[in-house]
Formats: C-alpha cells, sequence, structure tokens
C-alpha cells in the first residue's frame, strides 16, 4: 500500500518565500482514514527572517484575528530553528509515496524553503499532490466533514484534511 502523508503549514504570509511559523504533519490510511506517525513543531520566526523569508502585514492582521488557542499553538513547544526543523520533517516524510497538502501553497513555500536554505528534502517533488483539485474532482463540500482540534494548528488541519481527502478517495 503507497504510504500517505498529510502536510499543514501556518505562515506570516502568502508567498512563495512567506515565513513559516508552523509546522504539521501525519501518515494515513487513505481507505480508512486512520492516522498514523504525526510531526508537529513551530519554527523560530528569528531563523525565519534572518534566512530572508518575508511577512507581511496583513497575515500578521489575520493572525490577530484568529482564536486565542490558534495564537497560542504558535508558541508551543517544540520550536526550533527553520533548518532543524526542515531536517527533521524530511526525515519525517522519507518514504511517503504521496504527500498531500494546498499544492500550490504548502508545498509551494515548503520547497522553497529547501532550497533556498540549500538544503535538499528525502522526498521528490514528484509525491505532491493537491487536495484542492481532489476536492473539486470529488465535487465535495470540505466544510460538511466535523473538525476537531484548534483551527489553524497545522497538526490538527492535517486530521481535518485527511477526513475529506480520505472521502474523496473513496469516490470511484
Amino acid at each position: 500500500m503507497k504510504k500517505d502523508a498529510m502536510i499543514d503549514l501556518e505562515t506570516m504570509g502568502t508567498s512563495h518565500d512567506a515565513a513559516i511559523i508552523q509546522i504539521g504533519a501525519c501518515y494515513f490510511n487513505r481507505e480508512t482514514g486512520e492516522i498514523g506517525n504525526t510531526f508537529f513543531s513551530n519554527v523560530d520566526l528569528n531563523s525565519e527572517l534572518e534566512s530572508g523569508f518575508e511577512v507581511d502585514g496583513s497575515t500578521i492582521m489575520w493572525w490577530l484575528g484568529q482564536s486565542e488557542e490558534a495564537r497560542k499553538s504558535l508558541f508551543s513547544q517544540p520550536i526550533g530553528t527553520n533548518t532543524t526543523i526542515l531536517h527533521f520533517l524530511s526525515l519525517f516524510l522519507d518514504g511517503a509515496a504521496n504527500i498531500w497538502s494546498h499544492a500550490t501553497f504548502d508545498f509551494v513555500i515548503l520547497t522553497n524553503h529547501y532550497k533556498k536554505l540549500d538544503m535538499k528534502p528525502t522526498f521528490h517533488y514528484r509525491t505532491a499532490r493537491d487536495l484542492r483539485t481532489l476536492v473539486d474532482l470529488a465535487n465535495i463540500t470540505s466544510k460538511k466533514y466535523p473538525r476537531e482540534g484548534v483551527h489553524h494548528n497545522a497538526l490538527d488541519d492535517c486530521k481535518y484534511q485527511v477526513k475529506y481527502a480520505t472521502a474523496c478517495l473513496k469516490i470511484k
């Protein structure tokens, strides 16, 4: 069986150079939706800024409008520098046959980080799979699936995305 993983990033911008402040990932069974091993970490914003990644004011304002739980999760442990966290994420994703995300956002920002930081990830760009396309082709509404955990906590968002991705993948 192919190994499917889901990733989600929380960022301080929307461009390909946006500073990442939180990363979540999990493996999942595409047949059952069962969650396997998980990865969660906050990224030290100073390491992002020192590396030339960008923050934009509108995203800061957007974060200020999010729930207290979401904002607090950005400062929870574990936290590490961008190179340390990306190294461990790469190890976590080693062997993933499919890496699901909003491929025009999360995967673009993530792969740009590896390139800009002169790091080689263990995964190949061909493993990228796009949730938006999947939802569109399956003709479902993700909002009908119950959300648990904190909205805009990267790992909780991954688990939510697995719910509707699995539903889409079951459609034949």
